[in-house]
């Protein structure tokens, strides 16, 4: 049997950890919560942050000498210079550290779309209040912030003025681990997903959705997504300069193998790119969103690169096209005294799931919900499927509104 090593064991990874269970590899995961929901399904684990490289690479070692690893892998986690630091001293299939770096670092990413001309918003760096409010002057208000090392939208908050900058900043310190943090440009437009893999550098894009903001800035100064929904709205020639876009935004950062993850939002002058992560996203994407859509499943694709198995081109070939949407719940804040339709909900033609987050699963009277920050904070997420888009929304909009959650 080969052994495979996953960094972080939280609710994001168990699909992971699942899917290699199911390859009957040996499952060894590594997180910094003792009470991980993937440690039970796991063969070992180890207590270590994802972000801890050296801890990591040392409990890596001690089990490869008794256990030899055939590979390391992630999903859903700013874990990229861990997993290949790992790879690197174990002689394992990956992608080099200092490249994992510069598509996780997003002051030096911009850097790099910068100094290659990917499309993608104006921004400067700073390290405190008074440096951002300069540089804001320059860019022209408002502005949106950015911690430089996290992921999911946490952290990541519109500033208006001058007057706003301190309290953003204030929380931004309190999330990072770096000194630095991004300022951009605020852009309107659609915004969109895209996901896939890079085989000898060569890209594969395997989904490309566009995210719902329909809930956008219920929560000032926070951007919350509210789902995403495939196929695309956009016409062939948008979506084919999205894709030329992503593409080259994954060459500027130098990836040439693996999995990448990014983020685009297209205005009138065309496609810019927000984000480009060396990593499989979370939130259903790659492993349940985009195989209902077309049954090309990433996750698979990627356990088995990280293996160093060949991957055939074919298993990026679509193999049908459906409409599946994606939305999440977002009730208002308070004590819950009454939650009604999550059984109705669960019972409706097209829903292919209720969940409710991990982090509410206790939900019931008496708890209390509070703001939400980032999209990670939302309660719930319903996905529906449909021949076409349009049934797919239909049935996922019907069915999140079914959901009452009465707060006092």
């Amino acid at each position: 049997m080969k052994s495979i090593l996953i960094i972080g064991a939280g609710p994001n990874q168990v699909p992971m950890i699942r899917a290699a269970r199911e390859r009957d590899l040996n499952v060894i995961a590594t997180d910094m919560d003792p009470n991980a929901a993937g440690f039970p399904l796991c063969l070992e684990h180890g207590i270590v942050s994802i972000r801890d490289v050296k801890g990591t690479v040392k409990f890596a070692s001690e089990i490869h000498e008794r256990l030899p690893l055939s590979g390391v892998v992630t999903m859903a986690s700013e874990s990229a210079v861990t997993v290949y630091t790992v790879a690197r001293e174990l002689g394992l299939p990956g992608l080099d550290p200092e490249t994992a770096w510069l598509a996780t670092n997003k002051v030096a990413r911009q850097k790099a779309f910068f100094k290659a001309m990917v499309p993608s918003p104006r921004f400067a760096q700073a390290t405190s209040s008074s440096e951002a409010i300069l540089e804001s002057e320059k860019i022209g208000w408002p502005v949106v912030l950015k911690p430089a090392d996290s992921a999911g939208s946490r952290g990541v908050q519109l500033v208006p003025g001058p007057d706003g900058m301190e309290k953003a900043v204030t929380e931004i310190k309190s999330i990072t681990r770096v000194e630095e943090f991004l300022i951009e440009e605020f852009l309107e437009g659609t915004e969109h997903s895209i996901e896939g893999v890079v085989i000898d550098g060569q890209v594969y894009w395997t989904g490309f959705s566009d995210r719902n903001y329909d809930n956008k800035h219920i929560y000032p100064p926070y951007f919350l997504e509210d789902g995403d929904t495939l196929p695309t709205i956009l016409a062939p020639e948008t979506l084919e300069a999205a894709q030329h876009a992503s593409t080259a935004a994954v060459q500027a950062l130098g990836i040439d193998w693996g999995p990448v993850k990014g983020d685009i939002l297209i205005d009138r002058d065309g496609p810019k790119i927000l984000e480009m992560a060396a990593r499989l996203s979370g939130d259903y994407f790659c492993y349940e969103t985009v195989p209902l859509h077309n049954g090309i499943n990433l996750l698979e694709i990627v356990l088995d690169l990280s293996l160093g198995e060949k991957i055939d081109p074919v298993r990026f070939q679509e193999k049908f096209h459906r409409g599946v949407a994606l939305r999440y719940l977002w009730p208002k804040p308070g004590r819950v005294v009454k939650i009604t339709g999550v059984q109705e909900v669960q019972e409706m033609e097209g829903v292919h799931f209720f969940r409710w987050e991990p982090r509410w699963k206790g939900i019931g009277v008496g708890t209390v919900i509070t703001p939400a920050r980032s999209m990670g904070e939302r309660l719930g997420s319903v996905m529906a499927v449909g021949k076409t888009r349009e049934e797919a929304i239909k049935r996922a909009e019907k069915a999140i509104n079914k959901i009452h959650i009465e707060t006092e």
